[in-house]
């Protein structure tokens, strides 16, 4: 398993920036937030990058470029899709100039009375051609449980439906806990499908999810480290803190070295915990 951080969190951050914090606070990867057809929010934005540069600059520092993120989903709108297509070809090209593998989109969003089950197989069709891009060039679409797919089984429908080897599933816990899902349902439902992963933590309430620092919010994260491990799952797993839509939480010097110590707690393998401990102690004997 391995962790990673989005330019979301850290708005202000150029690329060399974020990829020597990366590597100084112990990350494997980064995942890059694109901005095409929206406002620019982060400085790090590939898009007005040579990629030459961009791939070099995390080479060096011993990084890898996890994901390119988009907020692309599917309109159900036939000259909308067709955009929408067309703008994650060129996220697709971009991928793969700067030696990155993934791309992600979001799911869909259903208009009142829309057919779930249809949406499902609609958006599985409209994906197939693009998977059939991605593929050429070596780039894995996976879609997010951003929208209205936001459980397992919904999500997992529609990877079916589609049943492109690129394409695959990105899950965010944090999304699935918004309607009720928990780890032990939607980690088993999707199980190798699920090719990327996001966590976050918050504190849930009818008002709606305010960010906190994890393992100090209601969202089952250290849950969902156990189930992936328990499918043998050795992607990312992607902390997304949202400092770029929300500039009142804590920066990034605070957010990520918090969140990285605290994933590698969670899974540190039992015997190298009771070593961490025993060292620990140690230390503030010796102190």
């Amino acid at each position: 398993m391995k962790f990673a951080f989005s330019t979301v969190a850290c708005p202000d951050w150029d690329l060399d920036t974020v990829a020597t914090k990366a590597r100084e606070y112990g990350y494997d990867g980064v995942e890059i937030r694109g901005f095409l057809n929206e406002a620019i929010l982060t400085a790090a934005n590939v898009f007005l990058t040579d990629p030459v540069k961009v791939r070099q600059t995390f080479q060096t520092a011993g990084v890898e470029i996890a994901c390119l993120a988009s907020s692309i989903a599917m309109k159900g709108n036939r000259r909308a899709d067709v955009q929408a297509a067309g703008d994650l070809r060129k996220y697709i090209d971009v991928a793969q100039s700067i030696g990155c593998r993934i791309v992600k989109l979001f799911d869909t969003h259903l208009r009142p009375g829309t057919d779930r089950a249809g949406a499902a197989v609609a958006m599985g069709q409209w994906l197939l051609p693009l998977g059939d891009y991605a593929a050429e060039h070596d780039v894995l679409l996976v879609v997010e449980n951003m929208l209205s797919f936001r459980n397992a089984k919904e999500l997992w429908m529609m990877l079916d439906m589609n049943g492109h080897p690129a394409v695959a599933a990105c899950w965010d816990v944090f999304n699935a806990a918004l309607v009720g899902e928990s780890p032990y349902i939607s980690v088993p439902t999707l199980n190798s499908r699920i090719q990327y992963t996001q966590v976050k933590d918050a504190k849930l309430g009818s008002l709606g999810a305010t960010l906190c620092p994890l393992g100090e919010g209601d969202v089952a994260v250290q849950i969902f480290l156990t189930r992936l491990r328990g499918i043998g799952y050795e992607g990312y797993v992607t902390f997304e803190w949202e400092k770029a839509w929300l500039p009142n939480i804590s920066g990034p010097e605070v957010s990520l070295p918090a969140a990285i110590q605290k994933l590698k707690e969670w899974t540190r393998p039992a015997g190298e915990e009771a070593v961490a401990v025993a060292e620990a102690e140690t230390v503030a004997v010796a102190v």
